[in-house]
């Protein structure tokens, strides 16, 4: 018999660090759970049951599967510890993103992952935002959702070279995106301070936990089982298949899945500690004239731009502009985020007027130390998937579509990334805690890269 973790576990300081539930009262604090439709009905899981998938976690990656799933006539369940969105897929700024994180192109993921599956992912990324808005227009989820397309505008003229090449690789998979001149990218973010933008019309944004409550109601529609505040506490596999124990009661599976982020609890700790816990702080802003659409994001785009400390901003349904990021200490710190954060947006649009938060949350993205998604083998007939890295929304409900068809029995369908065993880094909460010790350095490097392209008068 295979055990994920014995009767008797203690996870270490560390492991307690990263996985420690989010704070409810930051959950709620937050703008997306102020304005989202209530969550579908769900009860916690009681006494024995059984299932073909069972899926522990409730958030874009385990619910997108679950529908998928349930839609190809697999009987699948949902183990979620809270409720649908209460981790980081409730909380983040609700940018749906068809691309990877900086850096990462088609030809870096083809060096990383093989020609193959380095193209598989790319086009699975650059397809997701279309995924999600499809599904959001075919159940009929109430998510504020606007596919009004996804800008990445550059920050100094140096990234010029850059941008160009990133535009024609991701053409090169047949991605309709393009290159903003100067002028084009000042107009569409309203900052006179960019210098070009990558443009990809099919993302956009959304209210994420409304989306993430419409993923659940839709794959209980479909025939999904979801349990709620049903924390799964040990996970064993024996000759009947996979028992998965909650404090309620006991789910029998022919396969597991676990989708839990950073949120496992020390269930498998090592395919847990393959991600570093990221703490994010997000404001939403008092809501503003209406005026101000007209020259900040007036097609009520998305943008993140280009800095090693990006800004990101976005407006929501009811003219608040909502951004966020990281904090270099990230303790105790919603107060502090509220002014930082805001005082970086008004500094970036200088015709924006004094700005309160109404709203301000925090987070914990999972990053893995690549930034890659990963599928990674528990036992016979058990995994462990977890692919956010900071541009979860399009990527997450992709990568459940493509392990649905596959847990489905699709032999033809093949997978983005291959299986591999797990490969934990070590404290990886202490890691997170030097990522945030780092953002210093990285706010000096954008500083001195904007002084270099001023003195070069760009």
């Amino acid at each position: 018999m295979i055990e994920i973790q014995h009767e008797g576990y203690r996870p270490t300081l560390w492991e307690r660090v990263a996985a420690a539930p989010h704070p409810s009262r930051s959950f709620q604090a937050s703008l997306w759970h102020a304005t989202a439709p209530p969550p579908p009905a769900s009860a916690p899981l009681t006494g024995a049951a059984s299932t073909d998938v069972a899926i522990v976690g409730g958030g874009y990656l385990g619910l997108s599967t679950a529908l998928h799933l349930a839609e190809a006539g697999v009987a699948v369940t949902v183990l979620e510890a809270d409720e649908p969105g209460f981790g980081a897929s409730g909380r983040n700024t609700g940018f749906v993103v068809p691309n990877l994180l900086t850096g990462l192109d088609p030809a870096g993921m083809r060096a990383a992952l093989g020609a193959e599956h380095g193209d598989l992912l790319c086009r699975m990324v650059g397809g997701g935002a279309d995924l999600v808005f499809d599904l959001i227009r075919r159940h009929g989820m109430d998510a504020q959702a606007r596919q009004t397309g996804w800008l990445q505008p550059i920050h100094t003229p140096a990234k010029r070279a850059w941008l160009d090449d990133r535009v024609a690789q991701w053409r090169g998979l047949g991605q309709e995106v393009r290159l903003l001149d100067r002028d084009e990218a000042v107009y569409e973010t309203g900052s006179p301070s960019y210098h070009g933008a990558f443009f990809d019309p099919s993302g956009g944004h959304l209210n994420p936990l409304a989306y993430c409550r419409g993923l659940a109601a839709a794959a209980i529609a479909a025939g999904a089982a979801l349990h709620t505040t049903s924390r799964v506490r040990h996970v064993a596999r024996g000759a009947g298949g996979w028992r998965v124990t909650t404090d309620g009661g006991e789910l029998t599976a022919k396969r597991l899945l676990l989708t839990t982020n950073v949120t496992g609890g020390g269930v498998a700790p090592a395919a847990e500690n393959t991600q570093i816990p990221i703490t994010l702080f997000q404001v939403a802003t008092q809501p503003l004239d209406p005026a101000l659409r007209e020259t900040v994001l007036p097609h009520d785009r998305c943008s993140a731009d280009t800095r090693k400390d990006l800004i990101a901003y976005r407006w929501s349904s009811d003219n608040r502009l909502v951004t966020g990021g990281l904090l270099a200490n990230p303790f105790g710190s919603v107060a502090r985020g509220r002014h930082h954060h805001l005082d970086r947006l008004r500094a970036l649009l200088p015709q924006l007027p004094e700005l309160t938060a109404d709203y301000a949350w925090q987070g914990r993205l999972g990053a893995a130390k690549d930034f890659l998604p990963r599928l990674m083998t528990l036992g016979p007939n058990g995994w462990s998937a977890n692919a956010c890295n900071g541009r979860g929304m399009a990527m997450t409900t992709a990568f459940g579509r493509a392990l649905a068809r596959w847990l489905a029995g699709g032999a033809n369908d093949r997978l983005p990334v291959p299986v591999t065993k797990p490969d934990p880094v070590p404290t990886p909460a202490l890691i997170s805690l030097a990522i945030s010790a780092w953002l210093p350095f990285n706010r000096w490097a954008d500083r001195r890269a904007l002084a270099r392209a001023r003195r070069a008068g760009q």
